[in-house]
């Protein structure tokens, strides 16, 4: 009987020293610490966020509830947030890192997933599609990179106009048309022409026709000269419009 007086006084004392002692321990939240070094955009962006959670004590808080939102801010990868005794929160961004532009202001991810950033990215390659999807875009982007590459081309801009045709524009201002069907076929045709006779012309080239069912077609800058022989057996040349012709069946 005296054991379980003496049990239920113990039990007593810890609930009211507890009452007294977590009030002290659990202090209000005074700074948010957000770990690396974000832009003044991105930091802009977590204050925005963290205004929409109700910050409690340091020990009632709900982290989870502050990592949802900052997750919905469109441009982290990974979001961690800890509790720095006595009064501080410690965020940890993992930020997603775009590989291209996508529209007027969003950009895509590796994956083609959209994004939503707070910062500028000028030097990323242009995407835009009115049919297929971002992630669509994007694997045609990777694919036709891959091969353009290897003829030490770089593709700054791909569209897909309202009828589906493909247009890609390279880092050297040369237009590349490649029409809405058998857009790796005619890229293929495209390179072998390129390799063997348009990458060694001194004329600038405006750009590339690709539609065509054996060949491809080449319309030179207009201070090109409309008469300047091109080595290559793949060549002949009318005024300003160069064919070439492939030994394969077409598209």
């Amino acid at each position: 009987m005296i054991r379980r007086v003496l049990a239920t006084f113990a039990g007593i004392s810890v609930l009211v020293m507890f009452a007294y002692v977590w009030p002290a321990l659990d202090q209000p939240i005074r700074t948010v610490i957000v770990a690396g070094e974000p832009t003044q955009a991105e930091r802009r962006g977590i204050q925005d966020s963290m205004s929409k959670v109700e910050l409690g004590g340091i020990l009632t808080t709900d982290l989870n509830e502050v990592e949802r939102q900052l997750q919905q801010m469109g441009w982290t990868r990974q979001v961690m947030v800890r509790r720095q005794w006595p009064d501080r929160l410690e965020v940890r961004l993992q930020k997603v890192v775009p590989v291209a532009k996508w529209g007027e202001d969003d950009y895509l991810a590796a994956n083609g997933e959209p994004l939503q950033l707070p910062n500028e990215y000028p030097n990323l390659p242009a995407l835009s599609a009115h049919i297929s999807s971002p992630q669509q875009t994007m694997e045609l982007y990777r694919l036709l990179q891959l091969f353009a590459a290897r003829q030490g081309l770089t593709i700054m801009t791909l569209t897909e106009s309202p009828q589906g045709e493909w247009e890609v524009g390279f880092e050297n201002g040369m237009d590349l048309k490649l029409g809405s069907s058998d857009v790796n076929g005619r890229m293929q045709r495209f390179l072998r022409a390129y390799g063997v006779a348009l990458k060694t012309q001194q004329q600038t080239i405006e750009y590339v026709d690709a539609r065509y069912t054996n060949g491809i077609a080449v319309r030179f800058g207009q201070h090109s000269n409309a008469s300047a022989r091109a080595d290559g057996p793949l060549l002949g040349m009318a005024t300003q419009l160069l064919r070439t012709h492939t030994n394969d069946n077409g598209s």
